[in-house]
């Protein structure tokens, strides 16, 4: 099992509600292909966990990459692990922007060094799923 973990710059043309629908699409592709993780939003920058098979974890990443919905990826971590922080979510969106704290206050699993990782992300402490368009 492998984590990766990459930054990059959100298309200006992208909004809250192409980024759910976007969320929703990677989670029905993602489970099938026993990839599991969240992507963080805090309104400029995605950050963006994956977890699953390296052999189904690298074409999807190199796929990505190539996404016109973003720009300036960056890899920050490629690493086995032996737990996902992820288990049971094909993909999840978390959002550091107020209008994007969900009802339900669900808070994100976390393990080793990506709490550390995201909140230096965000600036501020725990990030929060988003359930709202």
């Amino acid at each position: 099992m492998h984590r990766l973990v990459y930054f990059s710059n959100v298309s200006l043309d992208l909004n809250l509600f192409a980024i759910e629908a976007m969320v929703e699409q990677a989670a029905e592709k993602n489970r099938p292909l026993q990839i599991s993780g969240a992507l963080h939003y805090n309104g400029l920058n995605f950050l963006h966990v994956l977890e699953g098979p390296h052999q189904t974890l690298t074409p999807l990443y190199l796929r990505i990459r190539k996404d016109p919905r973003h720009s300036g990826v960056v890899k920050l971590s490629h690493e086995r692990i032996s737990t996902r922080s992820y288990p049971d979510w094909g993909m999840r969106l978390f959002c550091g922007a107020p209008k994007c704290v969900a009802a339900s206050g669900e808070k994100a699993p976390r393990e080793g060094d990506l709490p550390a990782m995201i909140d230096a992300f965000f600036g501020f402490g725990q990030a929060t799923a988003s359930t709202e368009p």
